[in-house]
């Protein structure tokens, strides 16, 4: 068996993973866009091989840098099953569009290649096939897999897969992303056992989560101090999968247990509206908590002082509103989407405090807001920053470097034999082997793209 990392390599977007059987039988595990390499308009474009080999697709959740490459893969010839979870089809479809449109803009204002259309997003949606986690599923008499709860968003799977060549089992694991034990809504990460090999995610590699409040104490700070105290307006950006429903839920306990004031909260992205119904639609996804919530209340997110951004009426409403209130909005990064309005409009008001939740890569504007520059360059415009900038890493949906050593050693019950950082920045993949038992450090290897391993 051989196995080549074709992307998140020494990096942390463009998931992109194949494995070779000897049989010839070949596996696709994830196919995600990479958005390291800004300088290259066609990074996205071509393939390091030919999709048409391609037998079948596994794929570990729906986030762009996962699975935003799968229909130029499709125009490119590809004609296999894409397998992955139920919320994560119906997830797919949601962000394959909004990709297609956020392409159809930039390419208008020629600053990158155009991958794919609607068109070949209808021919992926026709190529799912969607399976339940711990259920094994034979692809052939040498192959299965079995997809085990990676606890990242809704959906999201980590992938284990067992080949069989000239009567020697082999079992390689792929993490995906894992996500944050104890997080809102979403349920634990599920080590996988009895692996040979493991492909893991590194995003917070060498960095520990700092934020030791629970995710209710720190929006009670908030809201209180700049929405109460000042009478400003708390504009939080989120990514519109998982963190935007993480912190509507929270929002609403809080608001129905009386721990704050009726102050109007604003969901602005339509995104995150759609993402919130598939929550709603597949709450058995969810741990126990939001389960229990949605069969008591009916609903995880709707609450009388939320107000869903729909239309250009809606716009109009929240634009003419001048009392304090919560504006929740997409990109976390404020990378594009309705986030970099309201940043344009509001980072100039010293009564307003910009709560960015997690991590920024750095050269986006959430990095450069961070960075306590004095002015910054927004929808083509220069703004003096007057805004309180901060941040918190309570919804985080990544573990940190305790999390995953702790993943780590979960999943290494006497048979792991090697370990491959991906989906990490390089420096911080170092780091992070340096901090491993010696019993694992050994096994660690940190592949560059296009490397090829003999399983």
């Amino acid at each position: 068996m051989k196995y080549t990392c074709w992307g998140a390599a020494k990096q942390v977007t463009g998931s992109m993973h194949l494995l070779e059987l000897e049989s010839g039988f070949k596996i696709l595990v994830d196919c995600g866009i990479d958005y390291e390499d800004k300088d290259n308009k066609e990074i996205n474009a071509h393939f390091q091989f030919n999709p048409r080999d391609i037998d079948v697709l596994l794929l570990t959740h729906a986030h762009i840098d996962h699975s935003g490459n799968i229909p130029n893969l499709v125009k490119q010839g590809f004609k296999g099953e894409i397998i992955c979870t139920e919320p994560t089809a119906f997830l797919l479809d949601k962000l394959w569009i909004d990709s297609v449109n956020i392409q159809n803009n930039n390419h208008n204002r020629r600053q990158t290649t155009r991958l794919y259309g609607f068109k070949e997003v209808k021919d992926a949606n026709e190529q799912l096939l969607t399976v339940n986690f711990n259920q094994n599923i034979s692809l052939n008499s040498e192959v299965s897999f079995t997809f085990h709860e990676a606890g990242h968003i809704i959906g999201a799977a980590s992938i284990r897969i067992e080949v069989k060549e000239e009567d020697t089992l082999k079992t390689i694991g792929f993490t995906g992303d894992l996500g944050n034990p104890g997080s809102k809504l979403i349920v634990d990460p599920t080590p996988m056992q009895g692996l040979n090999y493991l492909v893991t995610e590194t995003t917070y590699g060498n960095r520990e989560h700092k934020e030791k409040r629970s995710p209710e104490d720190v929006l009670i700070k908030y809201v209180t101090k700049t929405c109460v105290d000042q009478e400003g307006r708390l504009i939080i950006p989120a990514f519109s999968v998982g963190r935007t429903q993480s912190i509507l839920f929270t929002l609403k306990k809080l608001f129905n247990e009386g721990k704050l004031p009726p102050v109007r909260v604003f969901a602005d992205s339509p995104l995150a509206l759609a993402s919130s119904n598939i929550h709603n639609r597949f709450s058995d996804y969810l741990n126990d908590e939001a389960k229990n919530y949605k069969l008591v209340d009916g609903s995880l997110f709707d609450f009388k002082s939320l107000h869903l951004i729909e239309d250009k009426s809606d716009v109009e409403d929240m634009e003419l509103y001048r009392d304090s209130c919560i504006i929740v909005s997409s990109a976390g990064m404020l990378e594009g989407g309705r986030i970099q309005h309201h940043i344009s409009d509001h980072i100039q008001n010293p009564s307003c405090t910009i709560l960015i939740a997690g991590f920024c890569s750095p050269g986006t504007l959430g990095a450069k807001l961070l960075e306590g520059r004095s002015t910054i360059r927004v929808k083509g415009n220069d703004k003096y920053v007057f805004a309180k900038i901060d941040q918190t890493d309570v919804f985080s949906a990544h573990p940190d470097t305790i999390g995953l050593q702790d993943y780590f050693e979960a999943s290494n019950d006497g048979q792991l034999t090697k370990l491959f950082f991906v989906h990490g920045e390089e420096e911080s993949m170092k780091e992070l082997k340096t901090l491993l038992s010696d019993n694992l450090k050994n096994k660690v290897t940190i592949p560059s793209k296009g490397e090829i391993f003999l399983l």
